[in-house]
């Protein structure tokens, strides 16, 4: 085979490797940004769902006028889980 051949070949596969290696890189870019994006999201939920409980704590006993619907469904949920916890001991108490 000729030389020239081989130099061909020898470009072709650089250059493929060069290529390959940046799309990898591309892709690893994007996936981490895209994992700190929802590491990001998941704590933001975490600190409104922390001030929503905090903010239920202090005021249930008295809850704003446009709260009132949402604190008693909380309650309602509140309730319907006390009654579901209550009915599952009774379920593992006839299985013992």
């Amino acid at each position: 085979m000729p030389k020239d051949l081989f130099d061909k070949i020898e470009q072709t596969i650089t250059t493929t490797g060069k290529a390959a290696a940046k799309k990898a890189r591309e892709v690893a870019d994007t996936a981490k940004i895209k994992n700190d994006i929802r590491v990001a999201k998941r704590e933001l939920n975490d600190l409104y769902e922390q001030v929503g409980r905090q903010y239920f704590e202090s005021h249930m006993d008295y809850p704003e006028a446009e709260y009132i619907d949402l604190f008693n469904l909380i309650e309602k949920i509140r309730g319907d889980i006390k009654v579901m916890e209550a009915d599952l001991e009774m379920v593992r108490e006839e299985e013992s």
